[in-house]
């Protein structure tokens, strides 16, 4: 497409690039790093579920290690209930519960190195300090939308806004149990 202005390539305000530019340009041939490494946020949810077994999809095909984290908090309490305090470890247990749940099985995910991380903090935060020497950043999209989405806070959204790598949005498949990993 032409800019009227000036016939050249139309240039989209504030962005390097252009229609004609390559798009697997990020990673150069022999760049000298390792393996290729797809980081995946798991919350327990089916859609990060969905996202773990994108990944370890596409890791079979780009030559890729997976590095899949759960990420745990200590919820706010208020009122009568703030007295009594769940240990953290209860909290810690699950995120790896999360983890063992989500983990596809089959003789193709077994191909796949997958490394599980358990961490405590805000998802979003410990999601991008992990991508930060990754190739790509996948998580599950529940697809709030509106006042929900604006009132709960979204974790795609704030990673998919401040990542320094691509982000992949994975929807709810149907029938996740039943597809193997790509």
């Amino acid at each position: 497409m032409a800019d009227p202005e000036n016939g050249g390539p139309r240039r989209f305000p504030g962005s390097p690039v252009r229609p004609g530019d390559p798009v697997n340009d990020m990673h150069p041939e022999g760049a000298g790093r390792g393996p290729r490494r797809v980081v995946v946020g798991i919350d327990g949810s089916t859609e990060s579920r969905a996202a773990l077994h994108w990944a370890v999809g596409y890791a079979q095909q780009a030559d890729a290690e997976v590095h899949a984290v759960a990420v745990w908090h200590q919820p706010l309490q208020f009122g009568a209930n703030a007295m009594s305090r769940v240990p953290d470890q209860q909290f810690e247990d699950e995120a790896r519960a999360w983890l063992a749940e989500a983990m596809p099985s089959g003789t193709n995910a077994s191909s796949v190195k997958v490394e599980t991380h358990v961490r405590r903090g805000d998802p979003a935060t410990v999601l991008l300090d992990h991508a930060l020497r990754a190739d790509l950043l996948a998580v599950g999209n529940r697809g709030r939308s509106g006042l929900a989405g604006a009132m709960v806070g979204s974790v795609a959204l704030r990673v998919a806004h401040h990542a320094r790598c691509p982000v992949v949005l994975i929807p709810t498949p149907p029938d996740i149990d039943e597809q193997p990993p790509r």
